[in-house]
């Protein structure tokens, strides 16, 4: 009976393994061989004989070639491998490169497109696709014979009635062609050498995403334009593989080169150009290719310096000579509408830029200093969406409590954190969660960084009088169910948004200070009475900005016991744990884009009993986390743990370093 067990028990395991999917790495780069090293090992040893693909997010030419070499090693010795479920990252670099032999994918993810589409119109193939009926193909049509100067599916783009994605997958299969999308489902390697200026490549609409032995992909906007990859074919020697993407795409996959290669325009401005408005251009629209989110022009006793601040770090980008300079910061006046004369005062200005299709708003600031004038523009990107709070980062606890808050029919909730923090951002992503017709938003701001549909914003003017408090005393007799308060800084300011949450509204404001504890104490020291803050105050959520490990680099790295142990109780995993390698496509950093932490405190009778009897920071903290309050520190820890970030850079977040 007991040797039946054991026999039906190895039967089992057997069965088990053969059904067990081994799942690849989220990124496919040089950073994760030893990981592909070690699947290898484990099919070629076990009887697994499939690999799961569908945490693939991104990969480069090293981590696809590595990937191809594991499949024909173990082909090689009799035990074929098939990739199961594939993400669109996979799919679209196997169809790029067509490599349905090298890289199995299962069923027909990795065939190449049917040509049932070849040679048909482009506006028959998107009413096949279901993206246009008869009756919106007509009336393209029609308007397509009024403007004998664009092509239909420009018209129909223009009219409203496809979106970018859908013609570019329709030109796609016109050509039989695979339609991917580079930038987004990570599949550019832009460490590639192809020796063709960024400029050519971006009049032509090609970009170079990926390479596999001799064949090179190239994604193109219009695939009947052959120039562009007769050109990147010759330059290469290369045998090329066209794609079809989205223009928006190709720039977006541009840019991202561009940054990688350190290609900087603005470097060589004093060169090449001859006049502050010209060097202006170009170290702005450097600055937003290199994703910048403040650009700065500062004074020093021998020139100017240009530096970027990118992911929350300022970097140096140039310099140029004192004359050249002050050009620059008189061009940057002129179109903020500064005063040109006036050089020993601060000024404050706005900048509508808009070139192709890139459209921002810069908010100028001009400061007086030793040696000259200092220019700061804040970009604000006017096509930015507002993001959800989920895609903020929040989640679990710390959502639940804030989305409570927030659908109370008044009170007061707070937002804190450092400038920079993207206090603003949150709470235009709480507006455009809870605005509807049926209730009157109002907003006092300063000043105003995106429009939100359906909201009356207001942005302060202190030179006509109109501050913050003038704002809100005119705003509570315009009837509103919402305000939002841009800040909270004076006494005045506090005293309104207290008066506000106490007579029936609710009202969102951000708050300078360390952690959610804090807050209530601060409110205090400014004047209000700890009663009515207890009374008013629903919830504070305090919030910081992380810099993300750049998925295509990012190495495992194995923590000392002594840190583990000591971060064990703020949450910290036994692993994987990741650090910052770097690499071209994040410029060496090893990050890459930024994402959230946050701290939400819920407002409860307890709370409110200890902020009305003037309870100190510690012992509200005390409270808070005893009825479940996760710390910064500890949400940190929790995206650190997810291979996020790194645990230094959570530390930062926590204030422990």
């Amino acid at each position: 009976m007991k040797q039946s067990t054991s026999e039906d028990k190895r039967v089992n395991d057997s069965r088990e393994a053969e059904h067990r999917v081994l799942p690849l790495p989220a990124a496919l780069s040089s950073s994760r061989a030893q990981e592909l090293e070690n699947l290898f090992e484990e099919l070629r040893l076990g009887s697994v004989q499939a690999l799961d693909g569908s945490n693939v997010s991104s990969l480069d030419t090293e981590g696809l070639e590595i990937l191809g070499s594991v499949c024909a090693r173990l082909n090689g010795i009799g035990k074929p491998v098939e990739i199961q479920s594939p993400s669109n990252t996979l799919i679209g670099a196997c169809r790029a490169l067509q490599l349905q032999k090298q890289i199995p994918l299962a069923g027909e993810a990795g065939a190449p497109p049917h040509p049932r589409f070849l040679g048909k119109r482009v506006g028959e193939i998107l009413v096949e696709m279901g993206c246009l009926s008869e009756e919106e193909l007509q009336t393209g049509l029609a308007k397509a014979k009024e403007r004998p100067d664009a092509y239909l599916g420009r018209v129909l783009l223009d009219e409203g009635l496809i979106q970018d994605e859908e013609l570019a997958e329709a030109l796609a299969l016109q050509h039989a062609l695979p339609f991917v999308l580079p930038a987004k489902w990570k599949i550019l390697d832009v460490s590639l050498e192809h020796a063709i200026p960024t400029n050519e490549l971006r009049t032509h609409g090609a970009v170079p995403i990926l390479r596999f032995g001799d064949t090179l992909a190239v994604a193109v906007s219009d695939p009947s334009d052959v120039y562009a990859v007769d050109l990147i074919r010759r330059a290469t020697s290369l045998s090329v593989s066209a794609v079809v993407t989205t223009p928006e795409e190709i720039r977006k996959g541009l840019d991202l080169i561009q940054r990688a290669a350190g290609q900087s325009t603005a470097a060589n401005t004093t060169k090449h150009t001859s006049n502050g408005s010209e060097r202006f251009d170009d170290l702005l629209l450097n600055g937003l290719i290199e994703g910048a989110s403040d650009i700065h022009l500062e004074a020093m006793e021998d020139g100017y310096t240009l530096r970027y601040r990118i992911d929350g770090r300022l970097r140096d980008v140039s310099t140029f000579g004192l004359s050249e300079g002050r050009e620059v910061v008189a061009r940057v006046k002129v179109l903020a509408g500064c005063d040109i004369a006036e050089k020993r005062r601060p000024q404050d200005g706005r900048i509508h830029f808009c070139e192709s299709d890139r459209d921002v708003d810069l908010r100028v600031s001009t400061m007086p200093t030793v040696y000259g004038e200092k220019a700061v523009m804040r970009v604000l990107d006017r096509k930015a969406h507002c993001q959800t709070l989920e895609e903020l980062g929040l989640a679990g606890r710390n959502l639940d409590w804030l989305r409570d808050a927030i659908q109370a029919p008044h009170g007061l909730v707070l937002v804190t954190g450092p400038t920079g923090a993207g206090k603003t951002t949150t709470l235009y992503s709480v507006l455009d969660e809870i605005v509807t017709p049926e209730i009157n938003v109002a907003t006092v701001e300063n000043p105003v960084e995106r429009a939100i549909p359906g909201v009356n914003q207001t942005q302060v003017n202190h030179k006509a009088g109109l501050g913050f408090d003038t704002c809100l005393h005119s705003l509570l007799r315009q009837d509103p169910d919402v305000i939002m308060i841009g800040e909270i800084r004076d006494n005045e300011t506090a005293a309104i948004a207290i008066e506000a949450a106490l007579t029936g509204h609710l009202v969102l404001a951000t708050l300078h200070t360390n952690d959610a504890p804090s807050a209530a104490t601060r409110m205090v020291q400014m004047g209000v009475e700890p009663y009515l803050v207890a009374a008013t105050l629903r919830a504070v959520m305090a919030q910081r900005l992380l810099r993300k490990l750049c998925d295509s680099c990012k190495s495992p790295i194995a923590l000392p016991d002594a840190v583990r142990e000591n971060f064990a109780a703020s949450g910290l995993s036994e692993g994987p744990h990741y650090h910052a390698a770097g690499c071209p496509a994040c410029r060496k950093s090893g990050y890459s884009g930024r994402l959230g932490v946050f701290e939400v405190m819920q407002v409860d009778s307890a709370l409110q009993e200890m902020i009305s009897s003037g309870a100190n920071n510690h012992e509200i903290r005390k409270q808070a986390e005893e009825r479940g309050m996760l710390s910064l520190l500890q949400n940190g820890i929790s995206r650190v743990n997810a291979g996020l970030t790194s645990l230094e850079e959570a530390l930062r977040a926590g204030n422990c370093g």
